[in-house]
């Protein structure tokens, strides 16, 4: 929040400018002026900016297999109170979870499609920090505020249209798959034009660079 507020205060932005939070225990300082997590800064910093700032409240982890059946899980978990606590090691704890927890079938047909090839061994080889692993599941889920119409979503006055070849709705499936802007990109780092979403698991290196290139 403190970065997001620092480039507007950088860059001066003209306009209304959304900020997207998932962190609804932020806000609600925030709002309610408590001085938890730099709330009290912020609320000064936000009385000093130009133009118009916007906190945008979103939910965490939206369309990330799994999360749904951890926080089950969690919940369950919290609610044992028969038994006395007894010590667990790590790697038992985590052997039990693989046991036990399996993800359900994927919904959501873009995600499905995306996810239908996942390899997290390498996902966690490499992809070489967090701001890369965020901006990977970003990327993944659709949730990218680079995408236009993801965008567009959150301030309505961005043009959800693709801003290369002006054709089509700037989402994951046209920029990767569809748009004749990206195509020479696709080329060179994936060795063809036509790709499936897997590609975005299976190749995250490439993934990401694919990314920086053309987003």
């Amino acid at each position: 929040m403190l970065l997001a507020l620092e480039w507007i205060a950088q860059n001066r932005p003209r306009g209304m400018t959304v900020i997207c939070c998932d962190s609804q225990s932020l806000l609600l300082a925030i709002s309610n002026a408590s001085d938890i997590d730099d709330s009290l800064l912020i609320r000064r910093i936000l009385s000093e900016l130009p133009g118009r700032v916007v906190l945008q409240c979103i939910p965490g982890h939206v369309d990330v297999p799994g999360n749904e059946a951890a926080d089950a899980a969690a919940e369950e978990s919290a609610a044992i109170t028969d038994a006395a606590p007894q010590p667990v090691s790590l790697s038992s704890a985590l052997s039990f979870i693989n046991r036990s927890i399996q993800d359900p079938p994927i919904k959501h047909a873009r995600t499905a499609a995306v996810y239908e090839k996942v390899n997290l061994l390498k996902d966690h080889m490499e992809v070489e920090s967090r701001k890369d692993a965020v901006l990977l599941a970003q990327i993944q889920s659709g949730h990218c505020i680079s995408f236009k119409s993801y965008h567009h979503l959150m301030d309505p006055t961005v043009d959800p249209t693709c801003p290369r070849c002006g054709k089509e709705p700037h989402k994951v499936e046209h920029w990767l798959t569809e748009c004749p802007r990206t195509a020479a990109a696709r080329l060179d780092i994936f060795g063809s034009v036509s790709l499936p979403l897997s590609v975005l698991t299976e190749e995250p290196k490439k993934a990401l660079l694919m990314s920086r290139r053309t987003l």
